[in-house]
């Protein structure tokens, strides 16, 4: 993988390889990350998907004062607006 970005404490590892999923350990599940591209807006962008079943977990897209995600519960959407990547990996469990 190349062009890694991690959280200060080395859990949440993004790439910029387009469509090169890496499986990463989050908590105590396994996520496949994706890195799409950029979007409509031009922000970098991934989809979280379960690495055990095809489960959509969320999107994140990289913003200009942090990192916007969409996450799937079992409620609806829930939506985190300008959040570090530290702050990804608690609204995932870990």
């Amino acid at each position: 993988m190349s062009e890694m970005q991690q959280a200060g404490n080395g859990s949440v590892a993004l790439t910029r390889t387009a469509l090169a999923p890496s499986v990463q350990r989050i908590g105590d599940r396994d996520i496949e990350i994706t890195f799409l591209g950029d979007n409509a807006q031009g922000l970098p962008t991934w989809i979280m998907w379960s690495a055990d079943e095809p489960y959509l977990i969320g999107m994140l897209c990289q913003g200009k004062m942090g990192y916007h995600f969409e996450q799937r519960t079992s409620t609806g959407v829930l939506v985190h607006e300008n959040i570090s990547l530290s702050r990804v990996q608690r609204a995932l469990g870990g």
